[in-house]
């Protein structure tokens, strides 16, 4: 079901249940729209007993990564919630108004910012909002440009990018793995592992080792 703000339901039933609660805060939805629909006329239409793939799969995913890493990287969270709003608008908002979508990509120096910004920051919680805000963009609008002008979402690219500093910290410094992945921002050692190995096809020890 999709329950919009402020209205309130009482539900019961008679058997084991299991549920998934997603909440989203207002502003994601004035975010996704204001570049193309007037924020103010936002109304999400009430649902009950749907059954939508997309809003499940979201759902599930973000409960794996949660139960897996704690949902350490707040960018990560971001971009699924933003997704899930959009997605929302599109299918069950009352505003008859589409998104408006950008098939090109984010002109040059706009990617240059996006990109020296995220470098100066991989030692540091990197958010989509900030990076967005930084460019004049809605969070939204700048995720799918980005995506279309490097192949790669945010999210993907900082992991990559932090990756790659990682490496050079590797072989420049004699420090624990578990130091240098705190250095450049991943939650553990283990999380940083995990994405290691994927990337690089060995793991951090392995690759000292070489």
């Amino acid at each position: 079901m999709v329950t919009p703000p402020h209205l309130h339901r009482k539900l019961s039933w008679d058997a084991n249940a299991d549920f998934l609660l997603l909440r989203l805060e207002p502003k994601l939805f004035t975010s996704a729209a204001y570049e193309s629909i007037n924020a103010e006329h936002i109304k999400i239409v009430p649902q009950l007993k749907i059954c939508d793939p997309l809003i499940q799969q979201i759902g599930l995913t973000l409960k794996a990564e949660l139960e897996r890493d704690g949902l350490s990287d707040c960018l990560y969270a971001e971009s699924m919630a933003n997704a899930l709003a959009v997605h929302l608008l599109r299918r069950y908002s009352a505003q008859t108004r589409k998104i408006r979508t950008y098939p090109g990509c984010l002109p040059g120096h706009k990617l240059q910012k996006a990109i020296d910004y995220i470098q100066a920051h991989l030692a540091e919680e990197v958010s989509l909002e900030a990076i967005a805000t930084e460019l004049g963009m809605s969070p939204y609008h700048f995720a799918r440009l980005f995506k279309q002008s490097t192949s790669y979402s945010p999210y993907q690219y900082v992991i990559r990018s932090r990756i790659e500093r990682a490496q050079e910290l590797m072989l420049q410094e004699l420090q624990s793995i578990a130091s240098i992945a705190l250095k450049v921002s991943f939650a553990s050692q283990s999380q940083f592992g995990r994405h290691f190995k994927r990337l690089i096809g060995v793991t951090p020890k392995q690759f000292l080792q070489k």
